[in-house]
């Protein structure tokens, strides 16, 4: 009896031990499964990951070069600015060349893109133009190096704004649009589209004639007054645009201020006190506005794209830390809704306005009416959002010992002592690259700059139309070189002795 229950307990025992390792084994295999899925899943979300940062990698590379293109073909004399050939048409719609047509008169270029539409002539020169088009290569290619196409098109224009009389024919001035488009990486599906910039560039005043028309001639009244109302002004009343770079360098209390090298991030600097106050960073002293000078930022590695780096000109606790778009300037929108050269804001103020003073002018500076600024942008984050960016043009001089007073430029169309910048169409900051933005501001008449007071200019945002906590402005870097261009009768003398036109 007693072997009898030992037996069935032997058996049953071993059934219970048969029916736990079958559900461990169950588990192990469903458990199996789950991580290969996982796993799977995981690879996908980074294949996918890999492939969007390559491509934001070779767009913000393609950019980068396009601008720089741009600046080149700047420097070109507007005479021989040109193509030495005529682009060929292509179907691909994921080319430039697909705006190209050809007439039995000219080649065609369409300016915008999608539709193709605005079709204007290509200017060919073959002897002084340049190439079309050119292959670049960026780094190594085995390490994430970009290879791809460079497309250059020089357009002309006609001006509607500018009667027959006084600019005849419809080659009143040039458009640059530049394209870069990178070739197709390994890990990615389709092929690459393209990114473009465009500029337009007007003719400079010809020697000895009052305009573009004029008929004076190469004589001595003409070469003595070269340099004092523009280049061969014969009658003293041809504009120029007078360019002045925005920098990260204090202004001189007095004579000329000297570009300090950018060698990494730093503090912002506090520029709503005077140039007598030096370099000031917190919210306790106001200190010197930033300056602006009449050369351009010099880059010390011309042979390597990649440098000099994007530094942080606002690396503070308490503003963006976002690695990728915290460059520049980042100026914090107002506490109060509208356009205010004096921050309202109570924590923090001297990041709500940021200042630029040129140098104690040398002699007697006349404005013309017209002032462009031109500044490269983009979104914090990169997010999308809207922005209004509020620029102010004015006259500093001294009122007392250790004083200054501001006397605003008037907005010649609105009557406001400012101007508001927001992008067209749908009113969306530039995001995912450091855009090229040019806002004109035309004013009233005011009297010429006397020697020993400066032109300012300071920029803000409107917290009204901007969502986001602040908007970022690159500037003082070759690449990035924002300006303001001043229509002057009286153009000044860059230190180098050569005067410093557009």
């Amino acid at each position: 009896m007693r072997a009898r229950l030992h037996r069935k307990r032997e058996t049953l025992a071993r059934r219970i031990g048969d029916g736990e390792a079958g559900l461990t084994l169950i588990e192990v295999l469903v458990a199996a499964v789950v991580l290969v899925l996982g796993a799977a899943a995981t690879f996908g979300i980074l294949g996918v990951a890999t492939k969007n940062a390559q491509r934001a990698k070779g767009t913000q590379i393609a950019l980068d070069l396009a601008q720089e293109e741009m600046e080149r073909l700047h420097s070109i004399p507007y005479e021989e600015l040109s193509v030495n050939r005529a682009p060929s048409p292509t179907s691909n719609p994921k080319d430039p060349n697909s705006r190209i047509t050809i007439t039995a008169v000219d080649t065609l270029f369409a300016l915008h893109r999608s539709p193709p539409e605005a079709y204007f002539p290509v200017d060919v020169d073959e002897e002084k133009g340049v190439s079309p088009e050119s292959e670049f290569t960026t780094g190594n290619t085995e390490a994430g190096g970009v290879t791809g196409t460079l497309y250059r098109y020089v357009v002309w224009r006609n001006d509607p704004s500018c009667s027959e009389e006084d600019c005849p024919g419809d080659e009143d001035y040039k458009q640059i649009v530049v394209a870069v488009k990178p070739d197709r990486a390994v890990s990615q599906g389709g092929e690459s589209g393209y990114v473009e910039v465009q500029s337009a560039v007007t003719a400079p005043p010809e020697e000895g004639e009052g305009g573009p028309e004029g008929g004076g001639g190469e004589d001595e009244e003409d070469e003595e007054d070269e340099g004092e109302g523009g280049p061969g002004n014969g009658n003293g009343n041809d504009i120029t645009a007078q360019q002045f770079f925005l920098t990260d360098s204090a202004c001189a209390a007095s004579g000329t201020t000297t570009r300090q090298e950018i060698a990494g991030d730093h503090a912002l600097h506090n520029t709503l006190g005077t140039c007598a106050g030096g370099l000031q960073t917190g919210n306790e002293d106001p200190g010197a506005p930033d300056a602006l000078l009449l050369t351009a930022p010099p880059d010390p590695f011309p042979e390597n794209e990649s440098l000099p780096a994007l530094f942080d000109y606002s690396d503070d606790f308490y503003l963006e830390p976002t690695p990728d778009t915290d460059k520049g300037v980042q100026i914090r929108r107002d506490d109060t809704s509208g356009c205010h050269y004096d921050p309202t804001g109570a924590t923090n103020p001297e990041s709500q306005v940021h200042r630029w003073v040129t140098d104690p002018m040398p002699k007697a500076f006349e404005l013309g009416g017209k002032v462009t600024l031109e500044f490269y942008t983009r979104t914090l984050n990169d997010a999308l959002y809207t922005g209004t960016l509020c620029v102010y043009l004015f006259e500093r001089k001294k009122s007392g010992p250790g004083e200054e007073k501001d006397t605003f430029l008037i907005d010649k169309q609105e009557g406001n002592p400012y101007w508001t910048y927001e992008p067209e169409g749908n009113g969306y900051w530039p995001r995912n690259y450091w855009a090229k933005v040019r806002l004109s501001m035309e004013f009233h008449e005011v009297p010429p700059i006397p020697a020993g007071n400066r032109l300012g200019v300071a920029l803000s945002v409107d917290r009204a139309n901007t969502p986001a906590d602040a908007i970022p402005i690159m500037y003082d870097h070759p690449n990035y070189a924002t300006r303001i261009e001043v229509d002057t009768k009286t153009p000044l003398e860059s230190p180098g002795g050569e005067e410093e036109s557009g």
